[in-house]
């Protein structure tokens, strides 16, 4: 009984070992986690955010860790699930696209005319490409807009680089298509 006692006190009532546990996962492998979050959205400030719910997830879910595989596989695939989740939302999906929209090379003149003629062609291109099938229109985002590698795209969608690039190539055609078909009418 008081060896119970001597253990109940080597961790402070508001901190109970659960907590100790958390944060020695969290120290260990944070730098780690980082860079793979960072390595999926490519956007320090986004990491951030994206690490909270990570922490969140495994605080939440760590009575359930089974040991069937290593924990840092399981830390891991919380992370990259997040990520993808993160990269899935429509909200990111439209405010990367319209951040990072190449600029129209039309002419040099700042007017007001021009800055609204050039606000309409962004919105068109958009609604454009969001007239897309999925399998098309992700992949071109994610190669155009968040400057993802084929290599990058193909393990975040588990399908083949040749898939990729032939949706991309197929993706842009149509892309093609449908924006001079808008254009004409």
């Amino acid at each position: 009984m008081v060896e119970m006692k001597e253990k109940e006190t080597e961790y402070p009532v508001s901190q109970p070992l659960f907590e100790k546990e958390i944060e020695k996962i969290i120290y260990e492998y944070e730098k780690e986690l980082r860079f793979l979050v960072f390595r999926y959205v490519r956007d320090w400030i986004s990491v951030d955010d994206i690490m909270q719910e990570v922490y969140l997830k495994v605080f939440l879910k760590m009575d359930s860790f089974e040991n069937r595989s290593t924990l840092k596989s399981w830390l891991y695939s919380i992370t990259r699930n997040q990520c993808f989740d993160f990269l899935r939302s429509k909200t990111i999906k439209s405010t990367l696209l319209m951040e990072n929209l190449e600029e129209l090379k039309v002419t040099n003149i700042n007017s007001a005319e021009f800055e609204a003629f050039k606000k309409l062609e962004k919105e068109r291109l958009y609604v454009t490409i969001n007239s897309l099938p999925i399998q098309y229109r992700q992949p071109l985002i994610l190669h155009y807009f968040n400057y993802f590698t084929y290599k990058e795209i193909s393990e975040l969608l588990n399908k083949e680089i040749s898939f990729i690039k032939n949706n991309i190539f197929r993706g842009r055609r149509l892309l093609k298509e449908k924006y001079s078909v808008d254009q004409d009418i």
